[in-house]
């Protein structure tokens, strides 16, 4: 499949996420191209929301047997608390299942604290922590809204939806439902989004996205595009100016916008931002961006790159002096041959090294990012972790990325292709002999962590308020061997960020912080602290400085990093696709995309909606054929050198 893919084809890579599609996918909205980028933007969103039918119950889909397994008729209807789905299964007759439901039910969270409306007044679904349960959905092929089913079989989640017109589709959500059982259970109470919407009327998600009044959370991480020009050209790559026949790059002017737009975000400004594209070192203004980010406040200025510039020792230097932090590295895997099918260029590997060493010269940080494929490259999961053990110096994290698919797929290759968060669980517990019940957790655990430093501060911090489902992965203590020690293994992490949770909760309604507040947290650590299962040289001291640094980067980076334990974060970031989209996934994004025409969630602007082609268009010009080749002559001069 990948072997075989267009120039239309297959796959976005460089952001982090990748697309995955088959040769005859057009990227959307090819349908739209001749009546301007207003016109068919404004199309899209009414298309989306035309299905009527799933407005109310009952409704008629189709569903698979709890008995054979196969889909059949089912309707969709009311029950005391939630939704029943009824089956009529022409080999097994009839049954019923109950399911956990927010769309047409009323729910409250099961944390007292948690508010039930949004800042702008919008009812907040509060997260469903049972299987089987309702999703409100995408058509992989029309974009249209649908509601359908999480369920489980064989040990697994699925979802499945019927649209009206394209008929049905499932696909595996994770292999592991013991896994995502134990995740569901690791958000806390809601956020409530943000007091100036840029959308305040918003009523149907993700169609009429804006940052609108239903969004739930603050931005963890703004994203920006700071061009569509990249300089590879690989073959499973549709998203560059070659092969989109426009040129997206916003002027310096135009890119200082977008970052007001994240620093006015309220009430948490955003601190850290990525640039992305294509290639953002290849923008003209590249490292002038980079320093202006730095004197506008963000704390935590990252790329999404390929390396090729940063291979260049001369070009990092420039970089770290503008204040850059940190390569968020495409990474697909350990020697040339990892590069050869998926980027179609020799010499990959050897920049790649480079670039890490270059980074280990100025002082700048590199996270990892492979792009994981079922069958493809998910043997690459164990190889990827020893080298970042090996180089823990320099690399801090690494964020795994399953793949994510767009156009028309047989069923069978979606099955067969799909890697899922509970597939990496096991292929990461295999490669360091860990327990993944005991050492994953979803992202969202750590949002006690973020709670307690505002109410110790008084500070705004960013809140990792994302769904469950999002991001999945564990940190590991790095001992001076390069031996990783999970977190689950030297600290209780269920019970400490519980007692975290709830005594944060007191200083905040109490508004000040008491001596006594100061204790109970230095006996929280203590009691939770499991010292004889601890790596050398780690005291319960030492392990919440170091806790600390993973959020204030004045702990964690510089002369004081020396003071902390070395960390690496190794996680799966799951981006959706129309195939496994759930609009309550999206409304808790955490990674929002500063954009000419607003700000988006990452999950509508890349994946299911792709508000990313309507907006590029809205401000693109011409390609020139070698648009792909042409930057500036800072990374002309780094390519030619590097």
């Amino acid at each position: 499949m990948i072997d075989g893919a267009n120039d239309r084809g297959a796959a976005r890579a460089d952001r982090g996420s990748v697309y995955l599609s088959t040769p005859e996918a057009e990227p959307r909205p090819a349908a739209d191209t001749r009546k301007g980028p207003a016109t068919a933007l404004a199309e899209h969103r009414l298309a989306m929301r035309r299905f009527e039918q799933f407005a109310s119950l009952p409704f008629q889909t189709r569903a698979t047997c709890p008995t054979c397994g196969e889909p059949a008729p089912a309707e969709f209807d009311h029950t005391d608390g939630g939704v029943v789905v009824r089956f009529n299964c022409g080999a097994c007759g009839r049954a019923e299942q109950f399911h956990h439901d927010g769309i047409y039910t009323h729910t409250e969270s099961d944390h007292p604290a948690s508010p039930t409306h949004t800042f702008a007044g919008t009812r907040i679904h509060p997260v469903l922590r049972g299987l089987p349960r309702t999703v409100e959905t995408l058509c992989p092929e029309c974009r249209g809204i649908l509601v359908g089913r999480y369920f489980v079989e064989d040990g697994a989640v699925w979802i499945e939806k019927t649209c009206p017109e394209h008929g049905y589709v499932r696909d595996c959500i994770n292999r592991d439902v013991q896994l995502y059982a134990k995740a569901m259970y690791w958000s806390y109470q809601e956020h409530a989004g943000h007091t100036t919407p840029h959308v305040a009327g918003a009523r149907h998600c993700p169609s009429d996205c804006g940052l609108c009044n239903q969004h739930l959370s603050s931005a963890c991480l703004g994203n920006i595009d700071l061009t569509n020009r990249c300089n590879l050209r690989c073959p499973i790559c549709f998203a560059n100016a070659g092969a989109a026949g426009y040129v997206y790059e916003p002027s310096f002017e135009q890119v200082v916008g977008m970052l007001q737009q994240l620093r006015d975000l309220r009430p948490t400004p955003a601190t850290a931002v990525q640039f992305s594209g294509g290639e953002p070192t290849i923008h003209p203004d590249f490292h002038r961006i980079v320093a202006a980010t730095r004197e506008m406040g963000f704390s935590n200025i990252q790329i999404a790159t390929n390396g090729i510039t940063h291979a260049n020792l001369a070009f990092a230097t420039a970089s770290a002096a503008a204040g850059l932090h940190t390569l968020y590295l495409q990474f697909d895997g350990i020697g040339e041959e990892a590069y050869r099918v998926t980027r179609a260029r020799p010499g990959l590997w050897s920049k790649k090294l480079a670039c890490i060493e270059n980074c280990r010269k100025v002082g700048m940080k590199v996270c990892l990012v492979p792009t994981i494929i079922r069958g493809v490259t998910d043997d690459q999961v164990g190889p990827i972790l020893r080298f970042a053990l090996d180089n823990i110096d320099v690399v801090s994290a690494i964020s795994y990325q399953p793949v994510c698919f767009t156009g028309r797929l047989d069923p069978a290759e979606l099955a067969e292709r799909r890697y899922t968060l509970g597939d990496l669980a096991a292929d990461l517990a295999d490669a360091y002999g860990g327990e993944p019940l005991r050492d994953m957790f979803p992202l969202s655990i750590v949002a006690p962590l973020s709670h307690m430093l505002q109410a110790l501060t008084g500070e705004p911090k960013i809140l990792p308020s994302c769904h469950t489902d999002c991001a999945f992965g564990t940190y590991f203590l790095v001992d001076p061997d390069g031996e990783p020690y999970a977190f689950p293994q030297v600290i209780d992490v269920e019970g400490m960020f519980t007692d975290m949770n709830r005594i944060a909760g007191q200083i905040e309604r109490r508004g000040k912080v008491t001596r006594a507040d100061r204790i109970r947290i230095l006996r929280m650590f203590r009691r939770h602290f499991d010292a004889k299962a601890a790596p050398p040289g780690l005291t319960v001291g030492k392990f919440m400085r170091t806790l600390k640094g993973l959020v204030d980067k004045d702990t964690g980076r510089g002369a004081g990093q020396r003071l902390n334990y070395r960390t690496l974060l190794c996680a799966g970031m799951h981006f959706q696709d129309a195939y496994n989209f759930d609009v309550e996934r999206v409304k808790r994004c955490v990674i929002l995309y500063s954009t000419l025409e607003g700000v988006v969630p990452f999950c509508t602007y890349n994946c299911g909606p792709e508000y990313r082609h309507f907006i590029e268009r809205a401000h693109a010009r011409a390609a020139h054929p070698a648009a792909g080749a042409r930057g500036g002559e800072a990374a002309l001069a780094a390519e030619k050198t590097s």
